[in-house]
C-alpha cells in the first residue's frame, strides 16, 4: 500500500483562493509529514529545523536533528511548547491591537530566526534558520518551507 501524502486546501476545501485562508494540512500519516519536514531542511537554503506540532504543544512530526530519539528531552518537545505559548500570545496580542488574525510569530536573534506559523485551526508549523540568517531570507524560506507541505509532489 503506497503511503498518503499530506495534502493542502483551504478551510472551504477548494484550494488556495486568498492568502488570508488558512490552510488544512491533512495529516493522515505524521511519518509522511516527518519525511516533507525533513525534506524541507536537507533542501532549502536557511532552514535549520521544521517541526509541525498541535495548537496545545503536542508534536506531530519533525526533522530528525530536532526529533531526537524517543522519549528524550528534545529540541521538537520543547519547541512545541514554546511555539504554542508564542501563538496563543500573538493572538492576543493582534487580537487587542486590532489587526487581524496572527498569520506569523517572528522572532530574531543574534544568531538567527525562528518562526510560528499557524497552517489550520489546530496545527502550527514552526521552523528555525540557520545561523546568521537576515529577516528577509528566513521569511523566504519559511514560505518554500509552507510550499512543501501544501503541495509536496511539486
Amino acid at each position: 500500500m503506497a503511503p498518503r501524502r499530506a495534502r493542502a486546501q483551504t478551510e472551504s476545501g477548494r484550494g488556495m483562493s486568498r492568502p488570508a485562508e488558512r490552510l488544512e494540512v491533512a495529516l493522515r500519516d505524521p511519518a509522511v509529514v516527518g519525511t516533507l519536514l525533513q525534506r524541507a531542511v536537507d533542501e532549502i537554503d536557511d532552514v535549520a529545523h521544521a517541526i509541525m506540532t498541535t495548537r496545545d504543544g503536542l508534536v506531530v512530526a519533525a526533522n530528525r536533528e530536532a526529533d531526537g530519539p524517543p522519549g528524550a528531552d528534545t529540541l521538537a518537545m520543547r519547541g512545541s511548547a514554546m511555539a504554542a505559548a508564542a501563538s496563543g500570545i500573538g493572538d492576543h496580542f493582534t487580537t487587542l491591537v486590532r489587526q487581524g488574525r496572527l498569520h506569523a510569530s517572528v522572532f530574531e536573534a543574534e544568531r538567527g530566526c525562528v518562526g510560528v506559523f499557524p497552517v489550520s485551526a489546530t496545527l502550527l508549523l514552526v521552523v528555525a534558520g540557520g545561523p546568521a540568517v537576515t529577516m528577509g531570507r528566513f521569511n523566504a524560506a519559511a514560505k518554500r518551507v509552507l510550499a512543501l507541505l501544501q503541495t509536496p509532489d511539486a
